[in-house]
């Protein structure tokens, strides 16, 4: 039985170490994202 709270306890600390990181980055105080760069363009529509 003790082993089973050891192992217990080692999951919840990884499943909380993986999501703490994700929790925190989603406030509103980020940088907006930065725009997407023209990598083709439709040159048949030019004019």
């Amino acid at each position: 039985m003790n082993a089973g709270w050891i192992v217990f306890g080692l999951c919840v600390v990884f499943v909380l170490g993986a999501a703490i990181p994700l929790i925190r980055t989603r406030g509103g105080d980020k940088a907006p994202p930065l725009p997407r760069r023209d990598t083709l363009r439709d040159w048949r529509n030019e004019k």
